[in-house]
């Protein structure tokens, strides 16, 4: 009996120790400031999603919003979008997504200014997610499913930023099924490119 106790403590105590060295769960990534402006707004990019229905395509406007572009970029390539799930869909609206929380509120550490939308909000633009009041860009952004002038859903300025490349069939095929989904989407990876994807014919305009 006094035997089967000691075997029983010490394994109680190897699974103690076992547990003490394990490393504690890492959060998302929190960064301290608005990263370093590296793009150059004259320069086209582009960036593809692969997601878990499927991959999507698409062009970035640096010259309409170089703020926004920029650190969508920074955030893309440190990997701060993989893994992260679309939290909010709304059929023929938005398709939101980019807070690595799964709150609905986060943001990297780090919030901007909001660019006024240079054009409008039509099926197949991505726009950065705000509060509605000034310097509230962050991580959050939405893929916009249909025509929101004059939405309730867009009651002010979201910073519009790119918009998927529209001849692009499985770009196209994506953005349906991510609408279409009945079950949780995730972004698998980012991958941002300066210039225009090379199936797209080089660095021209895209």
């Amino acid at each position: 009996m006094r035997q089967a106790v000691l075997v029983g403590l010490a394994a109680l105590m190897l699974m103690i120790v076992a547990a003490c060295g394990e490393p504690e769960p890492e959060g998302p990534p929190v960064y301290d400031a608005y990263p370093e402006m590296e793009i150059d707004p004259l320069r086209p990019y582009s960036v593809t999603f692969t997601t878990s229905v499927g991959r999507i395509s698409f062009v970035l406007n640096p010259e309409e919003a170089p703020l926004a572009v920029n650190s969508f970029i920074f955030l893309a390539n440190s990997g701060y979008y993989d893994g992260v799930a679309f939290h909010r869909v709304v059929p023929g609206v938005l398709a939101e997504t980019g807070d690595a929380t799964g709150t609905g509120t986060g943001n990297p550490g780090y919030t901007f200014e909001v660019e006024p939308p240079q054009r409008p909000y039509v099926r197949g633009g991505i726009a950065l997610a705000n509060d509605g009041t000034p310097n509230s860009n962050g991580s959050r952004f939405f893929f916009i499913l249909g025509d929101l002038a004059g939405s309730a859903e867009a009651p002010h300025e979201y910073t519009v930023f790119g918009h998927y490349k529209e001849d692009h069939a499985p770009s196209l095929a994506t953005l349906d099924k991510i609408e279409a989904a009945q079950e949780e989407v995730t972004i698998l990876s980012l991958k941002a490119t300066e210039g225009c994807l090379p199936s797209w014919g080089g660095y021209g305009p895209c």
